[in-house]
């Protein structure tokens, strides 16, 4: 991160410190070289000593620069804040009066001299900041690196910022070169399923790729940043162990949650069954999110449930569709937040169809109407029965298609 900072065309000319209070200068330079690319404004000390950090900034880098400017760094980052001690202060680095005073003292150095200063800090288990909460209190600005260990996506949260708003979220791919912001987010976290796969033979001829059942598309909102995800389901009969004695057999149904939790599979499986009269029973069911994402917004509901009953009843949905909604116990499909971001997030991928919640604010609809009037068909549901006939129309079918089994499925959704 202080490499980045120092690439930086605004730090160039004065330079980044860079206060490692954990790891000897020549380890700091190994993790450096490294990442194969290292800034020459990216100046290193190994310190603890607060004092000592304070004769380097005075000192500056020996730049010449003007009478009325500051001859020393441009930013400095600090790691940690808990192995940095003033001598002053009769206890050891990391304690609650050390960090509070430590933290004072370069809040003053960053006001008084201009001087952007980032505090590196430690976490607990369960993801909160380590020490004082007086820390929180005091710094401008807490942002938090948050990513699962089995994915390389990273995302850089705001928890608190005094100068803006806390909604902006930046994505990274974790990578051998270290931190690298994605050149476009939107695509991050949706499959590719084009008909020029490699997994198909070249042979000269067009080949029709057949479209999968069990996968649909929703847009979540990282903050103010719309994140477009695919939903994959899969739903296979359960095996059933005989047992003669009983004169019967017992079900060994599973359900499987990857980026969902467990429970609201469990009131997903309930509303379809009672509401849309697709059953889950003598199922196994297994779910993931792409790319290991975890979904944390009810406004996944109804692309969830799409495609369970997808998976369910072996239907592939409509093609380049995107479905957005909170599914209620009744059925009904309800409203999410920042509509028109995810609409847009949508038609930058290429989407061509999205079934929203219906809405009631008529300046809202005709707002929306206009603005993806040409780009996108934006159709508004009441319930999740109405959803699913969307979902499973075909481009030359006006109605539901036949279910595996033979059984067809009547176009109000009676026989479903």
């Amino acid at each position: 991160m202080a490499n980045m900072l120092a690439n930086g065309s605004a730090m160039r000319e004065r330079g980044v410190l860079y206060v490692s209070g954990e790891e000897s200068v020549l380890q700091v330079r190994m993790r450096a070289e490294r990442l194969g690319s290292v800034s020459d404004s990216l100046f290193v000390a190994s310190e603890t000593n607060l004092n000592s950090v304070f004769r380097l900034l005075e000192g500056g880098n020996g730049r010449e620069l003007g009478d009325d400017e500051y001859q020393g760094f441009g930013a400095v980052v600090v790691d940690s804040i808990q192995t940095v001690y003033a001598e002053d202060i009769p206890s050891p680095a990391g304690t609650v009066n050390q960090v509070k005073e430590c933290t004072l003292r370069l809040l003053r150095l960053a006001k008084s001299r201009n001087v952007p200063v980032i505090l590196i800090g430690h976490v607990t288990k369960s993801g909160d900041i380590a020490g004082p909460k007086v820390l929180e209190h005091i710094v401008d600005t807490v942002v938090q690196l948050e990513g699962d260990p089995q994915s390389a996506r990273r995302f850089l949260r705001c928890q608190k910022n005094r100068f803006g708003n806390t909604s902006e979220v930046g994505v990274f791919n974790m990578t051998d070169e270290g931190l690298q912001p994605l050149p476009n987010p939107l695509m991050a976290f949706v499959s590719s399923h084009d008909e020029d796969d490699d997994d198909y033979p070249d042979n000269g001829e067009e080949t029709e790729v057949e479209p999968l059942d069990g996968c649909s598309v929703t847009i979540a909102m990282e903050g103010k940043r719309p994140i477009p995800l695919e939903i994959q389901a899969l739903a296979n009969r359960t095996q059933y162990n005989v047992d003669a004695g009983r004169g019967g057999g017992q079900s060994f149904s599973r359900v499987r949650g990857v980026g969902v939790a467990f429970d609201k599979l469990l009131l997903l499986f309930a509303v379809l069954e009672k509401r849309a009269r697709v059953s889950c029973r003598n199922q196994s069911v297994f779910v993931n999110i792409a790319e290991g994402y975890t979904i944390q917004e009810p406004a996944a509901d109804l692309a969830l449930a799409v495609a369970l009953a997808s998976s369910v009843l072996g239907r592939p949905v409509l093609e380049r569709a995107a479905f957005l909604g909170e599914v209620s116990l009744s059925g009904h499909v309800r409203p999410v937040k920042m509509l028109e971001s995810r609409l847009t997030a949508a038609q930058k991928i290429g989407l061509e169809v999205c079934v929203i919640p219906k809405e009631h604010d008529q300046a809202t609809r005709r707002a929306l109407r206009k603005k993806f009037a040409n780009t996108l068909t934006v159709i508004e549901v009441s319930t999740l029965l109405q959803a699913l006939k969307i979902a499973f129309r075909s481009p030359t079918t006006a109605s539901f298609l036949s279910r595996p089994d033979g059984a067809s499925v009547a176009e109000d959704g009676s026989t479903l």
